[in-house]
């Protein structure tokens, strides 16, 4: 593949603003991270491609205000249509977050990337079905002052996606930094159901962030970072603080996008009415289901239906995550349980504020442990938005009982049916793995190559000591150890003594991986339980899966078995598979799949 990877479609333009200047733009935000060695040359796109819709997308550096007082520094997209439908760009106001791009099945789109940030950058369409060239592969990433050229067919159905960084080892910084926009795929089929549209239908993106005093985001992937993952002590929805929405009492389609790096919600409302679900991650379900509360996971998307006519005109509903245990290391989940039963809930008086836990409030300059001090512990309840039914409506739509149909994927249909692919969650010293390797660029094992235009069965699992045995279970003790005494190294986390079982490979079999399959949406066949007397915590979360419909990513709880059926069509390439902890994923959690 390494001869084969096509670098057309990037391009060199002359850099513009980028540099010294940008940098001291954004001094706040700390990026202590590896960066990617070696560059190709950049080649013009070959002009055969007939576009219906032509973007612009800049990736730029910019100060947007947040919280009362100083703007914060942030990295956003801006983007123009330059061809085609101008509602293909929908701006959003009082926000870092990119404008949403709002495409129609069967368009071609073309989008002119430009990278004027301080470093290599390339876009991820998530969720949508493109070409190898157009995937966002970390191969393609672009220098500043760069230009990258997508092109591509809309073949989704009518669903809600999003684009991202996927630069290799940076992932998590930039999205952190603010990279992040909505896709909206709409179709005849979906324009024709009786949904929420206009200002009923409206986009909830959730994600947690950690701020200075001079309200500047703080980050850092060290130490117990890159292990657990990057959890602040405030969430944000919209890019807003304290979100709070005035609401008719009537339907409303909420487009759910769980944008944070590493955080878990588990969504229910105040009222204790079940959460009504029309659509996962990129497409609409083919009829509505109900759970007492949703679980989802980084870079999961659900779409929620919710009438605000039964509480009525002056009522007051809040959307919740609820706690939840059995995701992260026993030794972090055993200090959180202690800290909420001695009442550790010091700054909670505004929504998904910090819970004045792991010491003290250090700040700037402090390194990774004060980063974590005040976060707000993953599993633990907070308030996420509140709606206030201000108005009576003047009309209402009824929950349809059908939505989108569609063939489901049969066993089979499978070109290996006694045969699943594996993807065996593991670990190596002191790295995660899958199917027993870290990220190679332009690498894939056998089991990774697949033939184009074939559908598969694949399995997740943790293969920690149950399926390597003998030499690799030695190693993976070895990690463990190196691991442990790293932290104590450490100084534990804030003074809290070490946080037993968080070594090595001890610490990522207790862990949920967010599992993050590019290419086109697979359907789940079974989940298979933790074995009896294994997965903590797991009836804590069980009812919030939705199994049903079709999806990108999915929650691999520890000891969990996920069977899935994905096919493999159009297109030929290397298309990335991976943990979407985007921590986990920056410390080479990330393989390829060979479409050949």
């Amino acid at each position: 593949m390494a001869d084969k990877v096509d670098l057309k479609r990037r391009r060199l333009i002359q850099a513009a603003g980028v540099g010294a200047a940008s940098l001291a733009a954004f001094p706040a935000f700390p990026i202590i991270l590896k960066r990617q060695a070696g560059r190709k040359v950049a080649r013009p796109p070959s002009g055969t491609f007939s576009p219906d819709v032509e973007i612009d997308l800049v990736a730029g550096v910019s100060r947007v205000p947040i919280l009362k007082g100083q703007p914060t520094s942030v990295w956003r997209y801006s983007a123009k249509v330059t061809k085609g439908d101008p509602g293909a760009v929908i701006p959003l106001q009082n926000t870092y977050l990119g404008p949403i791009l709002k495409f129609k099945t069967g368009q071609r789109v073309r989008i002119t990337l430009k990278n004027q940030l301080p470093e290599q950058h390339i876009t991820h369409w998530h969720g949508l079905h493109s070409p190898f060239e157009a995937d966002g592969h970390p191969s393609y990433a672009i220098r500043p002052g760069q230009e990258y050229v997508y092109e591509f067919e809309v073949k989704n159905q009518a669903g809600t996606n999003w684009y991202h960084p996927h630069t290799n080892m940076l992932t998590g910084s930039q999205a952190y930094a603010g990279l992040a926009g909505l896709i909206i795929v709409e179709d005849k089929q979906e324009q024709g159901l009786p949904l929420p549209r206009g200002e009923f239908d409206v986009p909830l993106v959730i994600q947690d962030r950690t701020f200075n005093e001079r309200n500047q985001f703080l980050y850092d992937r060290r130490g117990p970072i890159a292990m657990l993952g990057f959890l602040g002590e405030r969430i944000l929805v919209n890019g807003q603080p304290d979100f709070t929405m005035q609401v008719a009492s009537r339907a409303y389609r909420f487009r759910v996008l769980n944008g944070s790096n590493s955080r878990l919600y588990k969504l229910a409302w105040s009222d204790h009415s079940p959460v009504t679900v029309i659509a996962t991650d990129g497409a609409l379900l083919e009829k509505p289901v109900t759970r007492p509360y949703i679980m989802i996971g980084p870079g999961q998307r659900v779409e929620i239906w919710r009438d605000f006519s039964k509480p009525g005109v002056g009522k007051e509903i809040t959307l919740e995550s609820l706690e939840f245990e059995g995701t992260m290391p026993p030794g972090y989940e055993q200090q959180m349980r202690g800290r909420r039963a001695m009442g550790g809930r010091g700054g909670m008086g505004a929504m998904g504020r910090g819970m004045g836990m792991m010491g003290g409030r250090g700040r700037m300059g402090m390194g990774p442990l004060a980063v974590m001090a005040n976060h707000i512990p993953q599993g633990s309840a907070f308030t996420i938005a509140r709606f206030h039914v201000t108005r009576k409506a003047k009309d209402n739509l009824e929950l349809p009982k059908q939505l989108y149909s569609r063939p489901l994927y049969r066993l089979e249909d499978t070109v290996n049916p006694d045969h699943p692919r594996p993807i065996a969650i593991g670990t190596k010293g002191r790295h995660f793995t899958l199917n027993g390797k870290v990220f190679e660029m332009l690498g894939a094992l056998d089991v990774e190559t697949i033939p184009v235009n074939t559908i598969q069965l694949m399995e997740i699992f943790h293969a920690h000591g149950m399926e390597h045995e003998g030499e690799e279970n030695e190693k993976q003790e070895e990690g463990s150890m190196s691991m442990q005494g790293g932290m104590r190294g450490m100084g534990g986390m804030g003074g809290m003594g070490g946080m037993g079982g968080m070594g090595g490979g001890g610490m990522m079999m207790s862990m949920v991986h967010p599992i993050h399959l590019h290419g086109p949406y697979f359907q789940i066949v079974k989940r298979t339980p933790p074995r009896e007397g294994h997965g903590l915590g797991y009836d804590t979360v069980k009812d919030g899966f939705i199994n049903e419909g079709l999806h990108d990513t999915v929650l691999a709880m520890p000891d969990e078995r996920i069977t899935l059926i994905k096919p493999f069509t159009d297109y030929k390439g290397l298309f990335l598979y991976h943990c979407h902890n985007l921590e986990h994923e920056d410390a080479e959690m990330m393989r390829n799949f060979k479409v050949v």
